[in-house]
């Protein structure tokens, strides 16, 4: 999973041509955010079947959160071939996103991701109910911390039925 990824950040016309030529609108996603004063924790899955390989999958999960953090709507999605979106992904939005940023790519082992993760979400005060249905979710774990920051980390994983994205941060 790790060389996966890493081949991404070491592409970026792979990587900007994989999130142009996903459809946002063919796709589902299930979408958290709970938040307790400065701290905020944000999950995004996206059922595994959907995608033919991970690199595609970790693709889609950023072009969500792009549109998402960007507030664009999705019925405004760029052709695949528009060489302006092809270019303004491989020079401004990953770089934004990920490449400007302290990049770990680094394997969290499964107990310590699972602690942290119960953690987290109580420490934002998220429904149990909430907490134990997306624990259902997170079963024989694979999770990469791509970034690592002081007051910001970003963890993608997946496990028998998901992908997903764990976000946790402190913003003031």
């Amino acid at each position: 999973m790790k060389q996966e990824l890493q081949k991404l950040f070491n592409d970026l016309h792979l990587f900007s041509s994989l999130v142009a030529n996903i459809r946002l609108s063919n796709l589902t996603f299930d979408v958290y955010h709970f938040k307790k004063a400065e701290i905020e924790v944000d999950l995004i899955f996206a059922k595994k079947a959907q995608f033919a390989h991970l690199q595609e999958a970790f693709s889609a999960l950023f072009k969500k959160e792009l549109f998402d953090g960007e507030e664009w709507d999705i019925r405004d999605e760029p052709e695949p071939n528009d060489k302006q979106w092809l270019h303004s992904l491989q020079e401004v939005w990953i770089k934004e996103y990920f490449l400007n940023k302290s990049i770990s790519m680094k394997v969290v082992d499964d107990d310590t991701f699972i602690a942290r993760f119960q953690r987290d979400l109580r420490d934002v005060n998220a429904p149990e109910s909430n907490v134990h249905k997306l624990l259902l979710r997170l079963n024989n774990l694979e999770t990469i911390q791509i970034k690592q920051g002081q007051v910001y980390d970003y963890i993608f994983g997946q496990s028998d039925s998901d992908y997903f994205i764990f976000e946790w941060g402190i913003y003031v």
